[in-house]
């Protein structure tokens, strides 16, 4: 006998988002076995789930490139002793992960976790083990000696051998994509966010040994040599890109490496010293604020790929709020179709997953948020939990209400 998850379903009478055009189409999705089977004009297979959707708004599942699911977006993590047991940030991390789908996002590339609880919840969500967002882990990211990160979301290792051998172990762990860090950041104590980290020597090593396994790499950069380092090195993508000079936009575009601006953490941290955010996260945060957004402008201005990535999980960049990261995005520079993109078909391509998810096109997952405003004319109702009527994943309505044609 069939079961809800494994019939047919059958969203009937909407407007379907078509990347090409950037426009709504008007017609049906018919979702067969966790793909898209039919767009337009469809007759339901006998004993499918069938829900209205007149009215509504059909788009892909959102993506987002930059997240630490295991983290809740609390500023008292940050605070020593805080820390709670493997035990219970496994359960938090369940938690966030059903926040996350709650919220329309479908896809997330975790840039990392302790004890690589981002590798277990792929593996637990990918089982049904777990509601939640398909995860492309890391594992822990690679960062030297003293580095960002160092002690909690990266392990340390020096010299292009070390780098080489961590990221070996990151493979064999488990994790579908690599993080290198090539500048200071925001949260680490005592690291200052203008000074480059691994040599260029060490990048090449990383991304040699990702490469050469068939893995994408995210290099956490906010200076401008750390960035330059990165970008030679062949990283897929830039996260931050604090502090890009004409040179490195130069660099990116002609080697077509990817910006994920994260424009959501350095803008909370920067306002949050009320919330119990560090004082000296806080001061850093205020110091990169007005350069990251204006580093981003010019970036699209010279046509550099982007992609939209929150680092969700630093303070008050909680799970379920990914989408305020599109909407900020579209405030200093894409439209809001271009916004969508980038939340969508633009960031599959970076995580190459282009022929998995990313876009409404026969044979891809169907992985869809069903919306009751229309994000085009206002990108803003990403952000509003009453605007979201409904998600799939992988052809299964997250609490659904469907009935049976």
């Amino acid at each position: 006998m069939s079961t809800t998850e494994d019939r047919p379903l059958l969203l009937r009478g909407g407007a379907f988002f078509e990347s090409e055009s950037r426009t709504f189409v008007r017609g049906d999705v018919l979702c067969v076995d966790g793909r898209i089977a039919a767009l337009g004009e469809v007759e339901a297979p006998e004993g499918a789930e069938a829900i209205d959707c007149a009215g509504e708004y059909l788009i892909p599942g959102l993506i987002d490139c930059h997240v630490h699911i295991s983290s809740s977006g609390d500023a008292a993590e940050l605070t020593p002793g805080q820390r709670l047991s493997l035990a219970r940030r496994a359960w938090h991390t369940a938690e966030h992960a059903r926040a996350t789908l709650a919220g329309g996002i479908t896809t997330v590339r975790d840039l990392g976790a302790a004890d690589r609880l981002n590798i277990d919840l792929a593996k637990a969500t990918e089982a049904g083990e777990v509601e939640g967002p398909r995860v492309v882990a890391v594992g822990m990211g690679v960062t030297m000696s003293g580095g960002h990160g160092h002690g909690f979301i990266a392990r340390e290792a020096d010299g292009p051998d070390e780098v080489r051998k961590a990221v070996r172990e990151e493979i064999r762990a488990g994790a579908e994509a690599i993080k290198l860090f090539a500048s200071g950041g925001v949260l680490t104590p005592g690291v200052n966010p203008r000074s480059p980290s691994f040599t260029r020597e060490e990048l090449t090593a990383g991304v040699e040994e990702a490469t050469k396994a068939f893995r994408t790499v995210a290099a956490h950069a906010q200076s401008t040599e750390g960035i330059k380092n990165a970008v030679v090195a062949g990283v897929s993508s830039i996260e931050h890109g604090v502090w890009l000079d004409e040179e490195a936009i130069e660099m990116m575009i002609e080697r077509g490496t990817y910006l994920v601006p994260t424009l959501t953490a350095p803008y909370h941290i920067a306002h949050g010293a009320d919330a119990g955010i560090p004082e000296y996260a806080v001061k850093k945060g205020q110091m990169v604020l007005d350069d990251h957004f204006a580093s981003y402008e010019r970036a699209l201005a010279a046509g550099v790929k982007v992609a939209m990535g929150t680092d969700q999980g630093t303070p008050l960049n909680r799970p379920g709020e990914n989408a305020q990261e599109a909407v900020r995005m579209a405030d200093h520079g894409l439209s809001a179709g271009a916004a969508l993109l980038a939340a969508t078909g633009w960031a599959a391509d970076l995580l190459r997953l282009d022929e998995e998810t990313g876009r409404l096109r026969v044979g891809l997952a169907a992985d869809i948020v069903r919306l009751n405003e229309d994000p085009l004319t206002d990108i803003r109702c990403l952000t509003r939990p009453g605007a979201i009527a409904g998600v799939v994943r992988g052809g299964r309505s997250v609490g659904s209400t469907g009935g049976t044609v």
